[in-house]
Protein backbone atom coordinates (compact mmCIF):
# COMPACT_ATOMS: atom_id res chain seq x y z
CA UNK A 1 0.00 0.00 0.00
CA UNK A 2 1.64 3.25 -1.23
CA UNK A 3 2.20 5.85 1.59
CA UNK A 4 0.97 9.40 1.16
CA UNK A 5 2.52 12.39 2.31
CA UNK A 6 -0.80 14.12 3.83
CA UNK A 7 -4.56 13.38 2.98
CA UNK A 8 -7.44 15.73 4.00
CA UNK A 9 -10.76 15.03 3.87
CA UNK A 10 -13.48 17.38 2.59
CA UNK A 11 -12.77 20.22 0.05
CA UNK A 12 -14.41 23.36 1.37
CA UNK A 13 -12.74 26.74 2.46
CA UNK A 14 -10.58 24.74 5.05
CA UNK A 15 -10.06 21.85 3.15
CA UNK A 16 -8.50 23.96 0.26
CA UNK A 17 -7.05 26.43 2.01
CA UNK A 18 -4.88 23.56 3.66
CA UNK A 19 -4.11 21.96 0.58
CA UNK A 20 -2.75 25.10 -1.22
CA UNK A 21 -0.78 26.36 1.75
CA UNK A 22 0.92 22.95 1.50
CA UNK A 23 1.31 22.48 -2.07
CA UNK A 24 3.08 26.20 -1.75
CA UNK A 25 5.71 24.23 0.13
CA UNK A 26 6.08 21.52 -2.53
CA UNK A 27 4.27 18.54 0.25
CA UNK A 28 1.61 16.40 -2.05
CA UNK A 29 -1.10 16.21 -0.67
CA UNK A 30 -3.90 13.87 -1.61
CA UNK A 31 -7.51 15.76 -1.31
CA UNK A 32 -10.68 13.67 -0.46
CA UNK A 33 -14.36 14.71 -1.69
CA UNK A 34 -17.66 12.95 -2.06
CA UNK A 35 -20.65 12.85 -3.76
CA UNK A 36 -22.51 15.06 -1.41
CA UNK A 37 -19.68 18.13 -1.01
CA UNK A 38 -21.96 20.64 -2.03
CA UNK A 39 -20.79 24.61 -1.78
CA UNK A 40 -23.19 26.34 0.69
CA UNK A 41 -24.52 29.27 -1.13
CA UNK A 42 -23.54 32.13 1.00
CA UNK A 43 -20.20 31.40 3.22
CA UNK A 44 -17.74 31.60 0.07
CA UNK A 45 -19.08 34.91 -0.68
CA UNK A 46 -17.89 37.72 1.56
CA UNK A 47 -17.26 41.41 0.98
CA UNK A 48 -13.19 42.01 0.18
CA UNK A 49 -13.97 45.24 2.63
CA UNK A 50 -15.39 43.17 5.36
CA UNK A 51 -12.32 40.83 5.63
CA UNK A 52 -9.71 43.71 5.06
CA UNK A 53 -11.80 45.40 8.60
CA UNK A 54 -11.97 42.71 10.66
CA UNK A 55 -8.53 41.60 10.13
CA UNK A 56 -8.20 45.59 11.14
CA UNK A 57 -10.04 45.07 14.61
CA UNK A 58 -8.01 41.86 15.31
CA UNK A 59 -4.90 43.77 14.83
CA UNK A 60 -6.34 46.66 17.57
CA UNK A 61 -7.88 44.67 19.99
CA UNK A 62 -5.24 41.78 20.91
CA UNK A 63 -7.18 41.11 23.57
CA UNK A 64 -10.74 40.56 22.62
CA UNK A 65 -12.51 38.31 24.43
CA UNK A 66 -12.75 35.25 22.16
CA UNK A 67 -12.69 32.51 24.72
CA UNK A 68 -9.05 32.00 24.17
CA UNK A 69 -6.67 34.32 24.41
CA UNK A 70 -3.91 32.39 22.53
CA UNK A 71 -5.76 31.46 19.96
CA UNK A 72 -6.71 35.06 19.32
CA UNK A 73 -3.15 35.67 19.92
CA UNK A 74 -2.32 33.82 16.66
CA UNK A 75 -5.05 35.70 14.57
CA UNK A 76 -3.43 38.77 15.79
CA UNK A 77 0.11 37.55 14.39
CA UNK A 78 -0.72 35.43 11.64
CA UNK A 79 -4.34 36.47 10.06
CA UNK A 80 -2.90 39.27 7.64
CA UNK A 81 0.00 37.28 6.57
CA UNK A 82 -2.23 33.89 6.11
CA UNK A 83 -5.29 35.58 3.76
CA UNK A 84 -1.97 37.24 1.72
CA UNK A 85 -0.38 34.21 0.94
CA UNK A 86 -3.20 31.84 0.45
CA UNK A 87 -5.93 34.21 -1.69
CA UNK A 88 -3.61 37.59 -1.95
CA UNK A 89 -4.04 38.31 -6.01
CA UNK A 90 -6.46 35.61 -6.49
CA UNK A 91 -9.05 37.66 -5.62
CA UNK A 92 -12.45 36.56 -7.22
CA UNK A 93 -14.66 39.42 -6.80
CA UNK A 94 -18.33 39.71 -8.50
CA UNK A 95 -19.44 43.09 -9.88
CA UNK A 96 -21.21 43.69 -6.12
CA UNK A 97 -17.61 43.32 -4.36
CA UNK A 98 -17.90 39.83 -3.14
CA UNK A 99 -14.85 37.63 -3.11
CA UNK A 100 -15.28 33.95 -3.96
CA UNK A 101 -13.00 32.41 -1.13
CA UNK A 102 -13.60 28.87 -2.49
CA UNK A 103 -13.21 29.80 -6.21
CA UNK A 104 -10.17 31.46 -5.22
CA UNK A 105 -8.66 28.92 -3.74
CA UNK A 106 -9.93 25.85 -6.23
CA UNK A 107 -8.17 28.14 -9.03
CA UNK A 108 -5.29 27.68 -7.88
CA UNK A 109 -5.15 24.57 -6.50
CA UNK A 110 -5.94 23.38 -10.05
CA UNK A 111 -2.49 24.28 -11.35
CA UNK A 112 -0.39 23.18 -8.58
CA UNK A 113 1.22 18.93 -9.60
CA UNK A 114 1.45 18.18 -5.85
CA UNK A 115 -2.30 18.25 -5.43
CA UNK A 116 -4.22 14.89 -6.08
CA UNK A 117 -7.62 15.47 -6.18
CA UNK A 118 -9.82 12.08 -4.98
CA UNK A 119 -13.74 12.55 -5.74
CA UNK A 120 -16.53 10.07 -4.72
CA UNK A 121 -15.16 8.78 -1.86
CA UNK A 122 -16.66 8.70 1.82
CA UNK A 123 -14.74 8.31 5.14
CA UNK A 124 -15.55 5.48 6.84
CA UNK A 125 -13.16 5.48 9.27
CA UNK A 126 -9.63 6.95 10.83
CA UNK A 127 -6.83 4.09 10.95
CA UNK A 128 -4.64 3.86 13.94
CA UNK A 129 -2.58 1.34 15.89
CA UNK A 130 -4.95 0.29 18.92
CA UNK A 131 -7.96 -0.28 16.65
CA UNK A 132 -5.92 -1.64 13.55
CA UNK A 133 -2.39 -2.62 14.11
CA UNK A 134 -1.73 -6.63 13.15
CA UNK A 135 0.94 -6.15 16.17
CA UNK A 136 -0.37 -5.98 19.87
CA UNK A 137 2.34 -4.05 21.37
CA UNK A 138 0.74 -1.15 19.31
CA UNK A 139 -1.97 -0.63 21.70
CA UNK A 140 0.36 0.33 24.19
CA UNK A 141 2.02 3.23 22.19
CA UNK A 142 0.32 6.52 21.69
CA UNK A 143 -2.91 6.96 20.33
CA UNK A 144 -1.57 7.83 16.54
CA UNK A 145 -3.57 7.83 13.25
CA UNK A 146 -2.07 6.39 10.28
CA UNK A 147 -4.44 6.81 7.65
CA UNK A 148 -8.37 6.06 6.38
CA UNK A 149 -10.93 3.77 5.46
CA UNK A 150 -13.23 5.39 2.56
CA UNK A 151 -15.69 3.96 0.58
CA UNK A 152 -14.93 4.30 -3.14
CA UNK A 153 -19.12 5.20 -5.26
CA UNK A 154 -17.78 4.63 -8.57
CA UNK A 155 -15.60 1.55 -7.86
CA UNK A 156 -18.35 0.52 -5.32
CA UNK A 157 -15.66 -0.70 -2.73
CA UNK A 158 -14.31 -0.09 0.50
CA UNK A 159 -10.92 1.48 0.30
CA UNK A 160 -7.92 2.36 2.69
CA UNK A 161 -4.89 4.46 2.25
CA UNK A 162 -1.79 5.29 4.89
CA UNK A 163 -0.44 8.75 5.43
CA UNK A 164 2.23 10.46 7.11
CA UNK A 165 -0.60 13.00 8.26
CA UNK A 166 -4.22 13.41 8.01
CA UNK A 167 -6.51 16.35 8.29
CA UNK A 168 -9.84 16.47 8.94
CA UNK A 169 -11.62 19.60 6.96
CA UNK A 170 -15.69 17.78 7.02
CA UNK A 171 -17.15 20.50 7.96
CA UNK A 172 -20.10 21.55 11.07
CA UNK A 173 -23.11 19.49 12.35
CA UNK A 174 -25.85 22.46 11.69
CA UNK A 175 -27.24 20.28 9.58
CA UNK A 176 -29.02 18.12 12.28
CA UNK A 177 -31.42 20.94 13.08
CA UNK A 178 -34.16 20.98 10.25
CA UNK A 179 -33.45 24.79 9.41
CA UNK A 180 -29.46 25.67 8.44
CA UNK A 181 -27.62 27.67 6.08
CA UNK A 182 -25.29 24.60 5.02
CA UNK A 183 -26.11 21.91 2.91
CA UNK A 184 -27.85 18.44 4.00
CA UNK A 185 -24.20 17.37 4.32
CA UNK A 186 -23.27 18.70 7.47
CA UNK A 187 -24.08 16.46 9.98
CA UNK A 188 -20.65 16.19 11.41
CA UNK A 189 -20.08 13.01 10.15
CA UNK A 190 -16.08 13.66 10.51
CA UNK A 191 -16.17 14.57 14.24
CA UNK A 192 -18.38 11.66 14.90
CA UNK A 193 -15.39 9.79 13.26
CA UNK A 194 -12.68 11.48 14.87
CA UNK A 195 -14.43 10.71 18.09
CA UNK A 196 -14.82 7.09 17.46
CA UNK A 197 -11.25 6.98 16.74
CA UNK A 198 -10.55 8.43 20.48
CA UNK A 199 -9.85 11.93 19.54
CA UNK A 200 -10.81 14.94 22.17
CA UNK A 201 -14.13 16.83 21.78
CA UNK A 202 -14.98 20.16 23.26
CA UNK A 203 -17.69 22.54 23.65
CA UNK A 204 -19.93 19.92 21.67
CA UNK A 205 -23.16 22.19 22.75
CA UNK A 206 -22.54 25.66 21.12
CA UNK A 207 -24.23 25.55 18.20
CA UNK A 208 -24.64 29.93 16.93
CA UNK A 209 -27.86 30.20 15.35
CA UNK A 210 -28.99 33.67 13.20
CA UNK A 211 -32.07 34.91 14.26
CA UNK A 212 -33.24 35.15 10.57
CA UNK A 213 -33.24 32.89 7.60
CA UNK A 214 -34.83 32.64 4.32
CA UNK A 215 -37.06 29.69 4.49
CA UNK A 216 -37.39 26.80 1.74
CA UNK A 217 -38.23 23.59 2.39
CA UNK A 218 -35.42 20.87 2.13
CA UNK A 219 -32.86 23.72 0.88
CA UNK A 220 -30.15 25.94 2.88
CA UNK A 221 -32.18 28.80 4.40
CA UNK A 222 -29.97 32.15 3.42
CA UNK A 223 -29.30 34.05 6.56
CA UNK A 224 -31.06 37.79 6.51
CA UNK A 225 -29.95 40.79 8.51
CA UNK A 226 -31.45 42.06 11.52
CA UNK A 227 -31.81 45.05 10.31
CA UNK A 228 -34.56 44.37 7.89
CA UNK A 229 -36.46 44.48 11.30
CA UNK A 230 -34.60 47.82 12.64
CA UNK A 231 -36.03 49.57 9.42
CA UNK A 232 -39.59 48.95 10.06
CA UNK A 233 -39.87 45.35 8.60
CA UNK A 234 -42.74 43.88 10.46
CA UNK A 235 -42.99 39.37 11.42
CA UNK A 236 -46.60 37.59 11.62
CA UNK A 237 -47.54 34.10 12.30
CA UNK A 238 -49.48 34.39 9.21
CA UNK A 239 -49.28 35.16 5.93
CA UNK A 240 -52.15 37.66 6.07
CA UNK A 241 -52.10 38.73 9.47
CA UNK A 242 -50.89 42.13 10.35
CA UNK A 243 -47.66 42.82 12.72
CA UNK A 244 -48.59 40.54 15.34
CA UNK A 245 -45.05 40.22 16.75
CA UNK A 246 -42.93 42.61 18.67
CA UNK A 247 -39.58 42.07 17.80
CA UNK A 248 -37.53 41.94 21.17
CA UNK A 249 -33.99 42.52 19.85
CA UNK A 250 -32.10 41.26 23.06
CA UNK A 251 -33.11 37.87 22.59
CA UNK A 252 -34.99 37.84 19.16
CA UNK A 253 -33.54 34.20 18.04
CA UNK A 254 -35.49 32.71 21.19
CA UNK A 255 -38.32 34.66 20.81
CA UNK A 256 -38.95 33.78 17.31
CA UNK A 257 -37.89 30.20 17.94
CA UNK A 258 -40.46 30.19 21.33
CA UNK A 259 -43.73 31.13 18.47
CA UNK A 260 -43.00 28.90 16.06
CA UNK A 261 -43.02 25.97 18.77
CA UNK A 262 -45.86 27.43 20.66
CA UNK A 263 -47.78 27.95 17.31
CA UNK A 264 -46.49 24.59 15.63
CA UNK A 265 -45.35 26.66 12.75
CA UNK A 266 -43.51 25.74 10.06
CA UNK A 267 -41.53 29.45 9.75
CA UNK A 268 -43.39 32.71 10.35
CA UNK A 269 -43.99 35.57 7.87
CA UNK A 270 -41.39 38.91 7.10
CA UNK A 271 -43.55 42.19 5.77
CA UNK A 272 -41.49 44.79 4.27
CA UNK A 273 -43.88 46.00 2.10
CA UNK A 274 -44.62 48.80 4.15
CA UNK A 275 -40.97 50.15 3.61
CA UNK A 276 -39.59 52.51 0.80
CA UNK A 277 -39.32 50.01 -2.46
CA UNK A 278 -36.15 52.06 -3.40
CA UNK A 279 -34.34 51.98 -0.38
CA UNK A 280 -34.87 48.43 0.54
CA UNK A 281 -33.62 47.35 -3.22
CA UNK A 282 -30.64 49.32 -2.49
CA UNK A 283 -29.85 48.38 0.79
CA UNK A 284 -30.37 44.91 0.63
CA UNK A 285 -29.52 43.84 -3.17
CA UNK A 286 -28.66 40.86 -2.76
CA UNK A 287 -31.76 39.73 -1.04
CA UNK A 288 -33.73 41.15 -3.72
CA UNK A 289 -31.94 38.90 -6.57
CA UNK A 290 -32.24 35.82 -4.49
CA UNK A 291 -35.96 36.56 -3.76
CA UNK A 292 -36.73 37.52 -7.43
CA UNK A 293 -34.71 34.24 -8.96
CA UNK A 294 -37.79 32.40 -6.22
CA UNK A 295 -40.78 34.55 -7.76
CA UNK A 296 -41.02 36.83 -4.93
CA UNK A 297 -40.55 40.63 -4.73
CA UNK A 298 -39.42 42.02 -1.58
CA UNK A 299 -41.09 45.15 -2.06
CA UNK A 300 -44.62 43.24 -2.66
CA UNK A 301 -44.31 39.78 -1.20
CA UNK A 302 -44.27 38.49 2.56
CA UNK A 303 -41.13 36.65 3.23
CA UNK A 304 -40.70 33.12 4.92
CA UNK A 305 -38.13 33.20 7.99
CA UNK A 306 -37.06 30.98 10.63
CA UNK A 307 -34.41 30.94 13.57
CA UNK A 308 -31.28 29.07 11.38
CA UNK A 309 -28.52 27.08 12.98
CA UNK A 310 -25.43 28.81 11.63
CA UNK A 311 -22.04 28.00 12.41
CA UNK A 312 -20.66 24.72 15.04
CA UNK A 313 -18.60 26.33 17.61
CA UNK A 314 -17.64 22.93 19.21
CA UNK A 315 -15.61 20.23 17.92
CA UNK A 316 -12.72 18.27 17.93
CA UNK A 317 -10.10 20.24 20.17
CA UNK A 318 -6.62 21.99 18.08
CA UNK A 319 -3.78 23.45 19.41
CA UNK A 320 -2.91 26.44 16.98
CA UNK A 321 -1.14 23.81 14.42
CA UNK A 322 -4.30 21.99 14.00
CA UNK A 323 -3.05 18.88 16.07
CA UNK A 324 -5.88 16.60 17.60
CA UNK A 325 -5.00 14.75 21.10
CA UNK A 326 -4.68 11.88 18.42
CA UNK A 327 -0.72 12.08 16.69
CA UNK A 328 -0.93 12.46 12.75
CA UNK A 329 -4.44 13.72 13.00
CA UNK A 330 -5.29 16.70 13.01
CA UNK A 331 -8.46 19.03 11.80
CA UNK A 332 -9.68 23.01 10.55
CA UNK A 333 -12.15 24.95 9.92
CA UNK A 334 -15.35 24.17 11.36
CA UNK A 335 -15.25 20.62 12.12
CA UNK A 336 -11.89 21.83 14.61
CA UNK A 337 -12.62 24.07 17.71
CA UNK A 338 -9.77 26.28 18.36
CA UNK A 339 -11.24 28.56 20.62
CA UNK A 340 -12.70 31.16 18.87
CA UNK A 341 -16.01 30.37 18.56
CA UNK A 342 -17.95 32.47 21.39
CA UNK A 343 -18.76 35.17 19.29
CA UNK A 344 -18.81 34.66 16.12
CA UNK A 345 -21.27 36.64 14.89
CA UNK A 346 -20.13 37.43 11.06
CA UNK A 347 -18.94 34.91 8.20
CA UNK A 348 -15.44 37.23 8.04
CA UNK A 349 -13.83 35.79 11.55
CA UNK A 350 -15.05 31.88 10.61
CA UNK A 351 -13.01 32.71 6.80
CA UNK A 352 -10.03 34.06 8.64
CA UNK A 353 -10.05 31.52 11.27
CA UNK A 354 -10.13 28.83 8.57
CA UNK A 355 -7.44 30.59 6.34
CA UNK A 356 -4.83 31.30 9.48
CA UNK A 357 -4.99 27.60 10.79
CA UNK A 358 -4.43 26.30 7.71
CA UNK A 359 -1.73 28.07 7.05
CA UNK A 360 0.06 27.46 10.45
CA UNK A 361 -1.32 24.05 10.34
CA UNK A 362 0.90 23.30 6.87
CA UNK A 363 3.70 25.59 8.07
CA UNK A 364 4.21 22.97 11.24
CA UNK A 365 3.61 20.20 8.67
CA UNK A 366 6.56 21.25 6.55
CA UNK A 367 8.79 21.56 9.05
CA UNK A 368 8.21 17.93 10.66
CA UNK A 369 7.66 15.27 7.30
CA UNK A 370 11.63 16.12 6.95
CA UNK A 371 12.67 15.54 10.57
CA UNK A 372 10.84 12.63 11.88
CA UNK A 373 10.38 8.63 10.97
CA UNK A 374 7.03 7.59 9.99
CA UNK A 375 5.99 4.49 11.95
CA UNK A 376 3.62 2.47 9.87
CA UNK A 377 2.13 -0.79 11.03
CA UNK A 378 1.46 -4.19 9.20
CA UNK A 379 -2.76 -3.70 9.56
CA UNK A 380 -5.38 -6.21 10.37
CA UNK A 381 -7.50 -7.51 7.40
CA UNK A 382 -10.27 -5.56 6.39
CA UNK A 383 -13.42 -6.05 7.49
CA UNK A 384 -16.19 -3.43 6.65
CA UNK A 385 -18.77 -3.71 4.14
CA UNK A 386 -20.62 -1.89 2.15
CA UNK A 387 -24.38 -3.19 1.42
CA UNK A 388 -26.30 -1.55 -1.17
CA UNK A 389 -28.43 2.03 -0.16
CA UNK A 390 -31.85 2.08 1.13
CA UNK A 391 -33.94 5.20 1.75
CA UNK A 392 -33.94 5.93 5.34
CA UNK A 393 -35.16 9.23 5.27
CA UNK A 394 -37.72 8.77 8.31
CA UNK A 395 -35.12 8.36 10.19
CA UNK A 396 -33.25 11.68 9.30
CA UNK A 397 -36.27 13.38 9.44
CA UNK A 398 -36.66 12.41 13.05
CA UNK A 399 -32.88 13.32 13.99
CA UNK A 400 -34.16 16.98 12.50
CA UNK A 401 -37.31 16.47 15.16
CA UNK A 402 -35.72 15.61 18.27
CA UNK A 403 -32.84 18.19 17.78
CA UNK A 404 -35.40 20.96 17.04
CA UNK A 405 -37.39 20.72 19.62
CA UNK A 406 -35.77 18.76 22.37
CA UNK A 407 -32.37 19.86 21.74
CA UNK A 408 -32.85 23.18 19.89
CA UNK A 409 -32.50 27.07 20.90
CA UNK A 410 -33.79 26.91 24.10
CA UNK A 411 -32.65 24.07 26.04
CA UNK A 412 -33.22 22.68 29.74
CA UNK A 413 -32.45 19.44 31.46
CA UNK A 414 -35.66 18.01 31.19
CA UNK A 415 -36.17 17.93 27.48
CA UNK A 416 -32.30 17.43 27.00
CA UNK A 417 -32.33 14.42 28.54
CA UNK A 418 -35.72 12.94 26.54
CA UNK A 419 -33.76 13.76 23.21
CA UNK A 420 -31.27 11.90 24.35
CA UNK A 421 -33.29 8.58 25.29
CA UNK A 422 -35.03 9.20 21.85
CA UNK A 423 -31.72 9.10 20.04
CA UNK A 424 -30.09 6.11 22.17
CA UNK A 425 -33.54 4.23 21.12
CA UNK A 426 -33.03 5.10 17.45
CA UNK A 427 -29.66 4.47 17.42
CA UNK A 428 -30.11 1.07 18.51
CA UNK A 429 -32.36 0.38 16.08
CA UNK A 430 -29.63 1.28 13.12
CA UNK A 431 -26.85 -0.46 15.19
CA UNK A 432 -23.53 -0.30 13.51
CA UNK A 433 -21.39 -2.99 12.79
CA UNK A 434 -19.62 -2.61 10.10
CA UNK A 435 -18.82 -6.44 9.67
CA UNK A 436 -22.24 -7.22 9.45
CA UNK A 437 -22.31 -4.97 5.75
CA UNK A 438 -24.85 -2.07 6.57
CA UNK A 439 -25.68 0.58 3.84
CA UNK A 440 -23.80 3.76 3.13
CA UNK A 441 -26.86 4.98 3.88
CA UNK A 442 -27.25 3.37 7.24
CA UNK A 443 -23.17 4.14 8.08
CA UNK A 444 -24.01 8.04 7.27
CA UNK A 445 -27.25 7.68 9.41
CA UNK A 446 -25.59 6.78 12.53
CA UNK A 447 -22.29 8.64 12.28
CA UNK A 448 -25.08 11.56 12.34
CA UNK A 449 -27.16 10.42 15.14
CA UNK A 450 -23.93 9.90 16.86
CA UNK A 451 -23.17 13.32 16.89
CA UNK A 452 -26.35 14.52 17.61
CA UNK A 453 -25.82 12.16 20.86
CA UNK A 454 -22.89 14.38 21.18
CA UNK A 455 -24.50 17.50 20.93
CA UNK A 456 -26.75 16.54 23.51
CA UNK A 457 -24.87 15.03 25.84
CA UNK A 458 -22.72 18.10 26.01
CA UNK A 459 -26.07 20.50 26.49
CA UNK A 460 -26.77 18.27 29.59
CA UNK A 461 -23.37 18.58 31.37
CA UNK A 462 -23.27 22.27 30.39
CA UNK A 463 -26.59 23.36 30.62
CA UNK A 464 -27.42 26.76 32.15
CA UNK A 465 -30.83 28.00 30.63
CA UNK A 466 -33.48 29.49 32.17
CA UNK A 467 -35.95 28.23 29.66
CA UNK A 468 -39.63 28.25 30.63
CA UNK A 469 -40.93 24.71 30.82
CA UNK A 470 -43.56 26.19 30.13
CA UNK A 471 -42.77 25.91 26.74
CA UNK A 472 -42.59 22.44 26.59
CA UNK A 473 -45.45 21.90 28.67
CA UNK A 474 -47.29 20.11 25.65
CA UNK A 475 -44.33 17.82 23.58
CA UNK A 476 -45.49 16.52 20.75
CA UNK A 477 -45.31 13.13 21.55
CA UNK A 478 -48.00 12.37 18.58
CA UNK A 479 -45.93 13.22 16.18
CA UNK A 480 -42.79 11.51 17.84
CA UNK A 481 -44.81 8.17 17.63
CA UNK A 482 -45.89 8.92 14.17
CA UNK A 483 -41.84 9.23 13.65
CA UNK A 484 -41.74 6.09 15.25
CA UNK A 485 -40.58 6.66 18.18
CA UNK A 486 -42.16 4.61 21.82
CA UNK A 487 -43.37 7.17 24.16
Amino acid sequence: MEIQEVIIIGAGIAGCATALALAQRHIPVMLFTSPTDERIYHAPFIKKEELEKKILEIQKDVRQSLSCSRAHEQLYLSAETSINQLIGGYYSIDRKGNVDIHRSLIEQLKKLPEVRWIFNQSLLELLTLHQHSACLADVHKSPMCVGITTFNHEALKVERYLAKEVIIATGGATSLYPYSTHSKSARGEGVAIAWRAGARLVKMDQIQFHPLGFFERDQPCVPLSVDLLKDGGQLALTKHSINEVVPDFTCLTDQLYTLMLENRLEHLWLNLTMLDSSMLKDKYPSLDAYCLDRGLNIAKDRLPVVPVARYTGGGIAVDKYSQTSMQRLRAVGEAACTGLTDNFEDEAMGVIESLTWAFNCAEDIAAKLSKFIYYFPKLKVNTIVVQPGKSLKEDWRLINFIMWNYGGIKRDKSHLKRARVFLNQLQNFNSLNFSSGPSLEQIHLIFANQMALLIIESAINNCASKTDPALFSTPPHEELIQLGIQI
